[in-house]
């Protein structure tokens, strides 16, 4: 549970910033560090990750025309936009209502405070959230409290219970435009070990090295190439530090939605007559690009063509 708290929308947000940002959950469904799990969704990532290379390619080649939307054989941006939302979408929702499912306690179709704290934490923190920890327990009054205020917060209409939408906004709110400013304020917190307002690079690395399901902490070279992306392109001020205005901007780049950034990104690395549109061809010749880079923490993007 720890981790889920705090990888939610720390780790996940800021270091694999490649979220979309311009959508609503009851709408209808920059680096090539992302490009696989954004493209294909985690499953299906993991399952690519383990195919001959061929077997890679022909698989893609049978998700092109689900991407082709006018039938004009080639992907614009648009179309490529379109799919990077949809499978952001359903791996949000699935995630939310996993985690709905799990919380309402009396099947009424919402989640209350109570019924929230009562399953994730235990009845005994029922009317008693911030309860001092006894000698030799955790403490968890301030997990309890963020929960709290990421709760109120992804509340949207006030009624004091989650539906089902808002509990997308509550598990990544860093995806919707209600919870965004709660979820940069979460991450600057998280990752300002000292309480300066600030995230220095050493910061940021001890942040890298403390996650220890990522197997690239053990990578010298890999910290290194953090180490110089964080100067160069995160330290928009060359201060030596990042601000809430510079992390706002590592999160979202431009002000775009990720979705599309990383459209703008694929046709970039793929489009080999610089029409603006990708080809089969085209996305076959760097099949790698889309099917073959690291992983990130999209988590469980699923897509059901395959």
């Amino acid at each position: 549970y720890q981790r889920r708290v705090r990888g939610c929308w720390c780790r996940s947000a800021i270091r694999h910033a490649a979220n979309e940002a311009d959508y609503m959950p009851h709408l209808d469904p920059n680096s090539p560090e992302y490009d696989h799990e954004a493209f294909l969704g985690h499953d299906k990532k993991a399952e690519f990750d383990k195919l001959p290379a061929s077997e890679a390619k022909a698989r893609l080649q049978r998700i092109i025309p689900y991407l082709d939307e006018d039938g004009d054989g080639r992907i614009s941006e648009d179309e490529l936009h379109d799919w990077i939302k949809k499978q952001l979408l359903a791996y949000i929702m699935d995630d939310a209502r996993n985690l709905h499912e799990g919380n309402d306690v009396n099947h009424d179709g919402f989640v209350s405070w109570k019924e929230y704290v009562a399953t994730t934490y235990g009845l005994g923190f029922v009317d008693n959230e911030q309860m001092a920890p006894k000698d030799g327990e955790f403490d968890y009054r301030e997990m309890i409290l963020r929960d709290y205020n990421k709760f109120i917060t992804a509340d949207a209409n006030g009624d004091q219970f989650l539906s089902v939408d808002e509990m997308a906004s509550f598990v990544h709110p860093e995806e919707f435009h209600h919870t965004r400013d709660l979820a940069l304020q979460e991450s600057m917190n998280d990752l300002d070990r000292n309480k300066d307002g600030f995230i220095t690079v050493e910061e940021y690395i001890e942040d890298i090295i403390a996650d220890e399901d990522d197997v690239r902490v053990n990578q010298p070279e890999w910290i290194e190439m953090e180490r110089r992306t964080f100067l160069s392109h995160r330290d928009l001020n060359k201060d030596g530090k990042v601000d809430l205005k510079e992390l706002k901007e590592w999160m979202h780049p431009g002000g775009n939605a990720p979705a599309l950034v990383e459209a703008k990104h694929l046709i970039l690395l793929s489009d080999k007559d610089k029409d603006g549109q990708l080809t089969p061809a085209e996305i076959l010749d760097n099949f790698k690009v889309f099917v073959g880079s690291q992983a990130t923490d999209f988590g469980r993007m699923l897509h059901n063509e395959l």
